[in-house]
């Protein structure tokens, strides 16, 4: 009697691991910025519905992939922690922005912007960036890195003031509590077709770096991963990935005017 109520709990238990791998196996879970906000993924607490660029493309493999898409607000910084931690399965990241790269799983490149300088003046015909942005202040998102603009901070070219959103650098260079800005395209063309500033916003120019972004993973996905590629490259063989974001970002989404 005591062996057969053994070889019953031990049958229950190994039901349980394999219901819960099972159903873990049909989700994904991908670590969002908390204050991020459109074009790329916004919270409606009210509707308690996601929209934005990052929904669109996940809706997408998630269907292909038959995966339950969920979300996990986190801080900037604790992307790679989330994910590593199994609190997250996945985010949306550039391998330069990782602090240990070979810890993820990267998937092809789902799409990719430019960063760029944004003003309240006319930029001077017939000048690089560097004549346009020197010896001004520049608005930057806390918790990024910006290897780029390593050496013109390091010089005192430029002189950052750190804010904590992105829609926060707009706002302070409306203000004029910043001379500049520095963002991605994508959300620039998208909050300067939104906003309806009175002031109009100056493409100024970037250093021509294109950031990839791919979808960065834990390792327990890699048996996954030719599946999240072909899905991804169906998407842009369709036109698929242009539609999502002409529709998230505006038609004009652009690397530059």
């Amino acid at each position: 009697m005591f062996c057969n109520r053994l070889v019953f709990l031990f049958f229950c238990v190994l039901v349980s691991q394999h219901g819960y791998t099972q159903s873990h196996s049909r989700e994904l879970v991908v670590a969002v910025v908390y204050s991020e906000s459109l074009p790329f993924y916004s919270y409606d607490a009210q509707t308690q519905s996601e929209q934005g660029l990052y929904t669109d493309i996940l809706r997408y493999i998630g269907k292909s992939l038959n995966l339950e898409v969920r979300y996990l607000p986190t801080a900037r910084n604790k992307i790679d922690q989330d994910i590593l931690e199994h609190k997250a399965d996945a985010g949306f990241i550039a391998k330069k922005w990782l602090a240990s790269p070979n810890s993820f799983v990267l998937s092809g490149t789902v799409f990719s912007y430019n960063h760029a300088f944004y003003g309240l003046e006319q930029p001077v015909s017939n000048t690089d960036v560097l004549a346009n942005v020197k010896g001004k202040s520049v608005c930057l998102r806390e918790n990024y890195r910006y290897p780029e603009l390593t050496k013109w901070l390091s010089a005192g070219m430029i002189s950052p003031i750190y804010v904590s959103s992105h829609t926060r650098l707009f706002e302070l260079l409306q203000q004029s509590r910043c001379d500049l800005i520095y963002t991605n395209t994508y959300r620039a063309t998208w909050t300067i077709d939104s906003r309806n500033d009175q002031r109009h916003v100056f493409y100024l120019g970037g250093l021509g770096e294109k950031d990839e972004i791919p979808l960065a993973f834990s390792p327990e996905w890699s048996p996954k991963m030719p599946e999240v590629n072909a899905a991804i490259a169906e998407m842009h063989r369709s036109g698929e990935m242009q539609r999502i974001i002409n529709k998230n970002v505006g038609l004009v989404a652009i690397n530059a005017p």
